[in-house]
């Protein structure tokens, strides 16, 4: 007797429901596991939805449910230890505070002396260098090029700061 499409579609949406209910159960074993909690030992029950298709004749058999093994509890994990903070490089001021000029101008002329001593770096490089983030670099560096103190080479990431000869 052969097999019709209804109890294949049958039998199909069974074990779906079965493998949906397998990754269910694993899946909240897992975040109880992470969670430092004790993972529930009841089988996830198949909430399979009732097939479409009429029931076939001979219903196909249900694998027994699989029961959990009780997993324990992780130990509990070592505080980090705090990092120790990086002492501000530049006066603190309120954000959103413009630069006095006087700092501005320093900035600038440290930036400019730097890159005729140094050239070919990029901004990072340059900004690490002189103990400075790089958002402070922009300005100055908008300075230098407006004057012709330097010049750049590349675009992005990849842009270099030269010496204007």
């Amino acid at each position: 007797m052969p097999i019709t499409k209804d109890e294949i579609r049958a039998r199909i949406d069974a074990f779906a429901a079965d493998l949906t209910a397998l990754v269910q159960k694993a899946a909240l074993e897992s975040v109880m596991t992470a969670l430092g909690g004790v993972a529930p030992t009841v089988a996830v029950a198949a909430k399979a939805a009732p097939a479409k298709a009429a029931a076939p004749k001979a219903a196909p058999k249900k694998a027994a449910p699989v029961k959990a093994a009780p997993v324990k509890a992780a130990p509990p994990r070592a505080e980090k230890p705090a990092l120790p903070l990086k002492p501000p490089t530049r006066a603190a001021r309120p954000v959103g505070a413009k630069r006095p000029p006087e700092e501005l101008a320093a900035t600038v002329a440290k930036l400019g002396a730097y890159v005729a001593k140094n050239p070919g770096l990029g901004i990072e490089a340059i900004g690490k260098a002189l103990a400075t983030p790089t958002k402070d670099l922009a300005l100055p560096v908008k300075k230098l090029l407006a004057t012709g103190k330097i010049k750049v080479t590349g675009e992005k990431r990849a842009t270099r700061y030269f010496p204007k000869a």
